[in-house]
């Protein structure tokens, strides 16, 4: 009997070390500090603005959601919480300069990889535009 209680007793520590190990190795999706390749090299956050997120959602809804969905895999990434993963320099140079960040950015030349290569098309916005497609991202994050 003392046998098997030394037994349970090491492979319930070796569990839960384990398991402690393992979740300190999975973050909760931190923020990717990179602001992509483009004119865009600070974004000033404040409070949702309201009239940007109503301009964003239009755009969102006319030219991304042919690929991008907010919470199911299309042919692009879900986009619910890119930016709680990703910088808002990322996402408005990524929008503003889409074909060189796809050439040079390593991370989105992984995404095109995940995703069979497909492009995403220059959505040919200027930087007001693509502000507002930031600020109506951030107001759908969770």
């Amino acid at each position: 009997m003392k046998k098997f209680f030394l037994n349970f007793v090491l492979l319930s520590v070796l569990i839960l070390s384990v398991g402690s190990v393992a979740l300190m190795a999975v973050p909760s999706a931190p923020q990717d500090k990179s602001h992509g390749i483009g004119p865009v090299k600070t974004v000033e956050l404040g409070p949702l603005n309201a009239k940007w997120v109503a301009e964003g959602k239009g755009i969102f809804n006319t030219q991304c959601i042919v690929c991008h969905d907010l919470d199911q895999k299309k042919i692009g990434p879900v986009l619910r919480n890119i930016t709680k993963q990703r910088a808002p320099e990322f996402i408005m140079n990524l929008l503003l300069n889409s074909a060189q960040m796809q050439k040079d950015d390593p991370t989105i030349k992984a995404l095109l990889k995940e995703y069979n290569n497909l492009p995403m098309p220059d959505p040919a916005l200027s930087q007001p535009k693509a502000r507002s497609v930031l600020e109506y991202l951030r107001s759908v994050a969770k």
